[in-house]
């Protein structure tokens, strides 16, 4: 029971100033307390349980401080230089986050052979396309002259070469749905997460994704960085190095 109580009183006080013979006395300015927990939510407690579980937190996460500073805010105080520094760590994330995910497009991309596949395939279909086109002005040449018994004869040439062409098209719609995708299972990349999510997915599936702590931790964290991005983005705080 005591050391249940020693522990509460050090997570609102702080081990420091609650520690016999402590060499610092801490404020909510000092280095070593974690500004992105006071401001905001530190990206170390988000992910908490999972498996991108990043660690405890190298700073002091000090609820006295966390209240504190919304008590000050309240009453009109600025700590430009507190939001600065959760808008740098949180940038961290966000970089990795975003490397992260353009990776995961790029194994996506269909590989050289795959696009010379798709590029056959499709030069049938052109081919198709300006075959019928012609045929099609010669149809009408025909009618104008009044040659009605050779327009029949290539109206039904002219259908052949279009229920040819559809069944075409739909081979090009195969090959290019379909090449790459067997061993990804028609894979696409969460925006959000950087997450393999599979096209076949049923729609309870794809909303337990999205209701995941790690989906809703790298969404929480996206919307305090763009946030603050639009003040902080381009210039630091006055008074910062």
């Amino acid at each position: 029971m005591a050391d249940i109580q020693r522990q509460a009183i050090e997570h609102l006080l702080g081990r420091e100033n609650t520690s016999v013979g402590t060499r610092e006395a801490l404020s909510i300015s000092s280095p070593r307390v974690c500004k992105s927990f006071i401001v905001g939510t530190c990206p170390h407690d988000l992910f908490v349980g999972t498996k991108q579980n990043l660690g405890k937190c190298h700073k002091l996460h000090l609820e006295k401080y966390r209240l504190e500073y919304q008590s000050r805010v309240d009453r009109g105080d600025k700590f430009p230089e507190f939001e600065y520094e959760y808008y740098i760590h949180l940038r961290q994330f966000i970089e990795d986050l975003d490397n992260q995910i353009a990776v995961a497009r790029k194994r996506l991309e269909h590989t050289p052979e795959e696009k010379v596949k798709i590029a056959e395939a499709t030069r049938e279909l052109d081919v198709a396309d300006m075959r019928i086109a012609l045929m099609t002005q010669e149809l009408h040449d025909l009618v104008d002259k009044g040659d009605n018994q050779r327009a029949l004869l290539h109206t039904i040439a002219l259908n052949k070469e279009q229920t040819q062409r559809q069944k075409l098209f739909e081979d090009v719609r195969s090959v290019i749905d379909n090449v790459g995708q067997s061993s990804q299972q028609k894979l696409q990349v969460c925006e959000g997460c950087g997450a393999y999510l599979s096209r076949l997915d049923s729609d309870q599936r794809l909303a337990h994704h999205l209701m995941g702590k790690i989906h809703l931790g790298y969404v929480q964290m996206r919307k305090a960085y763009n946030r603050l991005a639009l003040q902080y983005g381009q210039t630091k705080p006055s008074g910062l190095g």
